[in-house]
Parts: C-alpha cells; sequence; structure tokens
C-alpha cells in the first residue's frame, strides 16, 4: 500500500507536443521582433547620418551665400574633397534672386527641374562628401533666393540638399532632402 501511495505523489509528467509546439512559436516571435528592431534601428543609424551630412553641406552653402553683400550678386565658388582648388573648382554658386523651382510648402523642388537654373544661370552643385576608406558620397544641394522688404533690404535663402541615389527611395529607410532658410539683410 506504501508503494501505491509513493508512486501516485511522485508521478513526474513532461511538456506535451502541443505545449511545446506553443512554447516554440512564442519564443520565435520575440526573437524575430528582436531581430526587426536591430534592423530598424541600423538603418535609422544611416539615415540619421546621411541626413546630419546633408545639414552640413546645406549648411555650407547657406553660410557661403549668407557672407555675400545683400546690394551685390557676386558668383561664389566651394570646395569640396574632390575640387580643392578654388581656382579651378567647378562648385560655383549664384547668389542672384531666383533658383530651384519651390513646392508649395516652401521647399525645393527636386523632381521639378534638373539641375535648377533660371536665365541661363545655375542654383546647383553636386557637393561630394569624402568619409573613411575612401568613401565618397556626393548630395545634390539646390537653392532659391528671393529679395524681401520694400526695395529688397534683404534676401530670404532656401537652401536644400539630397543625396541622388536616396531620391526616389521609399520604406522604412526614406531620406527626405533637408532644407534651410535665412534672411539675409544688410
Amino acid at each position: 500500500m506504501k508503494r501505491m501511495l509513493r508512486s501516485k505523489t511522485c508521478k513526474v509528467q513532461g511538456f506535451t507536443l502541443v505545449e511545446l509546439t506553443v512554447a516554440m512559436f512564442v519564443l520565435m516571435v520575440g526573437i524575430l521582433g528582436g531581430m526587426m528592431m536591430v534592423i530598424i534601428g541600423v538603418s535609422r543609424d544611416n539615415s540619421n547620418r546621411v541626413d546630419t551630412t546633408a545639414t552640413n553641406v546645406a549648411q555650407s552653402v547657406l553660410e557661403q551665400i549668407s557672407g555675400a553683400p545683400t546690394n551685390s550678386n557676386p558668383l561664389l565658388v566651394m570646395t569640396d574633397c574632390v575640387q580643392t582648388d578654388p581656382t579651378t573648382s567647378t562648385l560655383k554658386i549664384n547668389t542672384a534672386p531666383g533658383g530651384a523651382t519651390l513646392s508649395s510648402n516652401g521647399d525645393v523642388n527636386f523632381s521639378a527641374d534638373s539641375p535648377a537654373t533660371l536665365n541661363g544661370k545655375q542654383y546647383q552643385i553636386n557637393f561630394t562628401v569624402c568619409g573613411n576608406n575612401g568613401l565618397q558620397t556626393t548630395y545634390d544641394v539646390r537653392w532659391h533666393i528671393d529679395l524681401v522688404g520694400a526695395g529688397g533690404w534683404g534676401k530670404l535663402v532656401t537652401v536644400s540638399a539630397l543625396q541622388p541615389f536616396v531620391n526616389n527611395q521609399t520604406g522604412i529607410g526614406q531620406i527626405r532632402p533637408v532644407t534651410l532658410r535665412t534672411i539675409v539683410s544688410m
């Protein structure tokens, strides 16, 4: 009798096949969710890097235009990591009013015109940024200049930079153009 009582209380049962399948499914969903978070994080890291560099490029062009006198429209020359000599650089910045087509929200419309020209004047450059191990990234930079105030006492400068290979990209890693604006006055 004691032996029979002891076997009933010590009876150990394992997992059933259904319980094991459900546990594996829950574990798989958790691992796949974690992997998706890593993939999205890496994608966002790249888009943030491109976005920051585009902002720096647009800021450089904006500062060049802002540094020019507002009562004149000089043609400025920039250098990048490829064209380092100002005397031979083809990166010309036109500071005359006009420029790239703007969309309804005031941003440069990259699909409207390529390259951005007005009356034969160039309002677009391809600015190259050099990175590690010889990696080069070229940004399409376009700008628009409007006169503001009575008598044109100042200029509203809008500069946008876009990495050309992401122009038509959609999905998780979409990278939009960076647009900067400032008013320059006398």
